[in-house]
């Protein structure tokens, strides 16, 4: 969610440059933003621990100096290093991430929509003087080369222009924001009563991917992506969707970020604190009926286990139930249309 922030104070901003402290696994989200350089910590290493931080510190002071750090995550790492900063003369923002009124929602049940995410980023940055204002997606791009091989492999499993590109992302990192393959399984089966769709797997482990490889097997229009290409090819297939329903995860901002249109199906977490897929309509997020569990939301990020053996709130999610959004919606169209309604 830092990429459309990040991509617009660049492009906006001529006479700006940003040294971003990431993941090298999240490289390919930032790929070809002007004047950005990304540095990649190793925490399992050479920046482990409170004596790796220190190192970190010294190893970005090195490629300065800076004119200010902005802190964007705001959690115990990231604290010590623009601590020490902030003791070497650097001015030094910090995110304001709603703690406080996130754990009100958790204690009470009473749901107010707090900030977006990608918001609080923005503050962030005007707190240091950096203007920006988030456009219109996609904010996401991929190499040339992504593109052809995403392209060429479309392509060879799309029987016709009428039929629609959905892609389904049926895992979360957490048991209790996944609705389950079997209500997935169901939901092919109804859309493909009626209307000609092509459906593509994304995301996913190793155990994932086995049990994606399975319900592929249940339908001959269902194609597995995760495990299979490169990330930066994943989101070039992303963006030539027609529909991505997806968990609350990764692939949720993923296809938001490409302008994808964007289901999204919600149990023990919930978009009133922030995380909801950016720029999509609010009536294209899923949640339980009215008379759900008094438990959700259980946590922020769903790490909270769930005291039911099964998730209650998605149980009582059903299919035929998200199928028939998908119509109401329109974003489905009959057999014997040519154009998406």
């Amino acid at each position: 969610m830092t990429v459309p922030v990040i991509r617009n104070a660049l492009e906006s901003n001529s006479d700006l440059h940003i040294t971003l402290v990431t993941n090298q696994f999240f490289a390919p989200f930032f790929f070809g933003i002007p004047r950005l350089r990304l540095f990649f910590p190793d925490l399992n290493d050479r920046h482990k621990g409170v004596v790796g931080l220190v190192k970190l510190y010294h190893d970005l002071e090195g490629l300065g100096p800076f004119a200010c750090i902005l802190d964007l995550h705001d959690v115990l790492r990231t604290n010590i290093v623009r601590t020490l900063f902030k003791w070497n003369g650097t001015p030094v923002f910090t995110i304001d991430s709603g703690r406080k009124d996130k754990k009100i929602i958790l204690r009470t049940k009473k749901i107010k929509q707090l900030k977006h995410t990608t918001e609080r980023y923005i503050e962030t940055f005007h707190q240091a003087g950096i203007k920006i204002t988030i456009g219109d997606a996609p904010f996401i791009y991929y190499s040339t080369e992504s593109f052809q091989i995403a392209r060429s492999y479309m392509l060879g499993k799309i029987p016709g222009t009428d039929y629609l590109k959905i892609g389904l992302s049926p895992f979360a990192n957490s048991v209790s924001k996944i609705w389950g393959l079997e209500n997935f399984n169901e939901l092919i089966s109804l859309i493909n009563q009626n209307h000609k769709a092509v459906f593509f797997l994304f995301g996913g482990g190793e155990k994932e991917i086995q049990l994606l490889s399975q319900l592929e097997q249940l339908h001959e229009n269902i194609h597995l992506v995760a495990g299979k290409y490169t990330l930066s090819e994943e989101i070039a297939m992303i963006r030539m969707l027609d529909l991505m329903i997806a968990m609350d995860s990764s692939n949720m901002h993923l296809a938001s970020l490409s302008n994808v249109k964007t289901i999204s199906i919600w149990g023990g977490t919930h978009p009133a604190f922030g995380f909801y897929p950016l720029n999509q309509p609010d009536k294209y997020r899923i949640q339980p009926p009215e008379g759900s569990p008094s438990c959700r939301p259980c946590s922020v990020d769903g790490g909270k286990p769930c005291k039911f053996s099964t998730t209650k709130c998605m149980q009582m999610i059903q299919p035929s139930e998200v199928y028939q959004s998908l119509i109401s919606l329109k974003l489905l169209k009959p057999k014997d249309s040519g154009a998406i309604q």
